[in-house]
């Protein structure tokens, strides 16, 4: 889904935002969960979460999304 049909009333939490900044970096999943102090299910959750706010697929387009957004 494009990123401009995405809700615009959703924002992330600090962790979830770190989160995503590390996935941005590249870093592997497990790294990003380690980084932001949570689990890997806590992370996964998280992510979870904000694809079904914004209305999204992937983690790669939350990622994108949070970008675009200037929010990380």
């Amino acid at each position: 889904m494009p990123a401009t049909t995405t809700s615009t009333t959703y924002t992330p939490d600090k962790t979830t935002l770190q989160i995503m900044s590390a996935l941005s970096r590249g870093a592997r999943p497990s790294d990003a969960a380690a980084a932001s102090n949570v689990s890997s299910s806590t992370m996964r959750r998280k992510l979870a979460e904000a694809r079904e706010e914004w209305e999204l697929e992937t983690n790669v387009q939350v990622v994108v999304t949070a970008v675009r957004r200037g929010l990380i």
